[in-house]
């Protein structure tokens, strides 16, 4: 029993044992499968057993024009188009096939800020370098690019170009009021992240994060883990109250967008950017909601968001005055009017404050059983002390 393969080059394995204990190899080529047929090695079972493994290429050899090998000459020639032919193959296909998997592997992270926000995203900008644990690449949209010499790998896109590329007006709201506290919501820097899935169409996965904050923990981990269990379009940190500018609107949870894990595969095919547009459209015919480019978009996903952990991601040190968080806080930010960075800015020591990771269950019940433990010690030293 042979099996006989037709048009390509085999190499065989000789019959080895017995047909109660027999191996035999049918080696055919390596994109093809390895069929072994072993008999039963138990002594009274005649039976046999069909087991199916990954059969390896045959390593490729150097060999000279006149070099004899396994008692045949090999021509360099051929051996050579093999090789060149199997590297192009690959070397043709692996983006088409491969290539959208791997950017969406990459880590992107996208910043929009004018001139007043420069400070801001300089300091947030050191923060994930300092503590990511491989290369992320780093989008900037502004009117002026961080300095070169400190900030190289960051990838800067002059807002001017986004903006007549994208023409970024249709989001904007006429409604808002010219006050200080609400000024900076007019940047067009902030609709920039209704356009990022037209911007980077070869990028299934991004985080948005707006300059106003500090990283203090390896971001890399949790770029992953968003949404990978989850179908919706974004994780982001839900809001404890229903935003001021949507309290006429129906009622339900929102979200903050000021950080957001967003799945532009899902954005695309949910046309995200439409419904954005078509929000801000009829709020520009008729007032709908106030202020600036949060509103269409929390109106636009709706429901469709994964909740991001609230200790992981802590707001409002902008503008409350009494916010609490846990050590294992990764990212601070300041969404408010009173900016860490201006005069009158709030909870400035906080932007080199140290991270500690956040204890596990098993950690805790630890620590607590300790502390049980050890006031049951000093119960009973001083049950002896008082026996004495």
């Amino acid at each position: 029993f042979k099996p006989a393969v037709s048009g390509a080059e085999t190499w065989m394995e000789k019959f080895d044992g017995t047909w109660g204990n027999a191996r035999y190899y049918a080696n055919i080529p390596w994109s093809w499968a390895r069929f072994i047929a072993m008999g039963n090695r138990r002594r009274r079972s005649s039976g046999f057993q069909l087991k199916l493994v990954s059969h390896p290429a045959p390593p490729l050899q150097k060999i000279s024009q006149n070099k004899v090998q396994f008692g045949r000459k090999k021509k360099t020639r051929l051996a050579t188009e093999e090789k060149k032919n199997r590297m192009s193959f690959f070397g043709n296909n692996l983006s088409s096939l491969f290539g959208k998997n791997l950017s969406s592997q990459t880590v992107h992270l996208l910043y929009a800020a004018d001139h007043d926000a420069m400070p801001g995203l300089d300091a947030s900008v050191r923060s994930v370098l300092k503590h990511a644990s491989e290369r992320v690449v780093i989008h900037h949209v502004g009117t002026e690019p961080l300095k070169p010499a400190i900030f190289s790998d960051v990838e800067f896109h002059p807002l001017a170009d986004v903006h007549r590329i994208h023409n970024l007006t249709r989001f904007t709201n006429p409604h808002v009021s010219r006050h200080r506290s609400v000024r900076r919501l007019t940047s067009l820097a902030n609709y920039v992240r209704f356009v990022m899935a037209d911007m980077f169409p070869d990028v299934g996965k991004i985080m948005w994060i707006d300059a106003d904050t500090i990283i203090r923990c390896d971001i890399v981990p949790f770029f992953r883990s968003a949404l990978s269990t989850s179908n919706h379009t974004i994780s982001a940190r839900l809001m404890s109250g229903r935003p001021l500018s949507l309290k006429h609107i129906e009622e339900g949870e929102t979200f903050n967008a000021g950080v957001m894990v967003v799945d532009l595969d899902r954005w695309r095919a949910r046309n995200v950017t439409a419904k954005v547009e078509e929000w801000a459209a009829s709020n520009a015919n008729k007032m709908i909601y106030s202020y600036g480019s949060q509103p269409p978009l929390q109106l636009a996903i709706g429901d469709d968001f994964e909740r991001m952990d609230t200790n992981w991601n802590v707001g409002g040190f902008g503008g409350n005055l009494n916010v609490t968080f846990p050590h294992c806080a990764c990212l601070l930010h300041w969404n408010g009017a009173r900016k860490y960075w201006l005069d009158d800015g709030r909870y400035k020591d906080l932007v080199d404050s140290t991270y500690a990771p956040c204890k596990s269950g098993l950690e805790k019940r630890r620590e607590k059983n300790k502390e049980i433990l050890d006031q049951k010690k000093k119960r009973n030293e001083s049950n002896v002390a008082a026996l004495k």
